[in-house]
């Protein structure tokens, strides 16, 4: 009974060692200009993925995310999540709003508190392994892992018109307005975890949207990964 007991104990520790031990990721992160969608990228993406680990026999499967970090920041909070969308949007609220708003959320946090919680909500998702994050400034939160990938998707101007023009039903001359906020929007979302660094300290793959089908994308994507050794 006491080798049984002892044996057990020591197994428990060498799985607890072995957590803590373990490298993190692979993580792979999307990041993208307004009007350059990455969550159809990230799907596919991960739908292959996830062939390769079935061949393979894996027992981990990859994901993607993007709302679930603002969903398990409200559930943290104990509000809806639009009550803290506005943080991804850059929307900095004022004195009286967040007066207001502190009546509302039973867990009440202000801004930078929030993004805070974000950015921890991000980094164990990296940590974990085995996905892909779209956006939320995972590109610098999970800077610090050595298996991740990070991607940056671009186009021409007027392809992002287009695409926008068809999506929202708008004209030209507004989709060129909405583009432009939501560019501004980000830059200071990014700024928050990154400060004033330039682009090309991020991202390691940066690819056309008009330029390349998504097919090729997720190739292009896979192979990088590949030589990395993240598969």
């Amino acid at each position: 009974m006491d080798n049984i007991l002892l044996q057990y104990l020591s197994e428990r520790v060498r799985k607890a060692h072995d957590q803590t031990q373990r490298e993190p990721g692979p993580v792979i992160t999307i990041s993208r200009q307004y009007g350059c969608y990455a969550s159809e990228i990230a799907r596919l993406l991960s739908d292959h993925l996830n062939t390769l680990v079935d061949k393979q026999n894996g027992q981990y499967k990859w994901k993607w995310i993007a709302k679930e970090v603002l969903d398990e920041a409200a559930r943290a909070l104990d509000t809806n999540p639009s009550k803290i969308a506005h943080v991804f949007a850059a929307n900095e609220r004022s004195f009286l709003e967040d007066m207001a708003i502190a009546f509302s959320i039973k867990k009440y946090a202000r801004d930078p508190q929030i993004k805070k919680l974000i950015s921890k909500i991000v980094k164990q998702y990296a940590e974990q392994g085995q996905v892909i994050i779209v956006g939320r400034a995972g590109c610098v939160l999970a800077k610090h892992i050595k298996k991740s990938l990070h991607v940056r998707l671009i186009a021409p101007d007027k392809f992002r018109i287009n695409h926008i023009m068809e999506r929202f039903d708008l004209d030209k001359k507004a989709a060129i307005k909405r583009i432009k906020e939501y560019d501004e929007q980000r830059k200071t979302f990014m700024r928050f975890y990154n400060g004033d660094k330039p682009d090309a300290e991020l991202f390691d793959l940066i690819l056309n949207r008009d330029k390349l089908t998504n097919e090729e994308m997720v190739q292009t994507i896979v192979s990088c990964a590949q030589v990395r050794n993240m598969l």
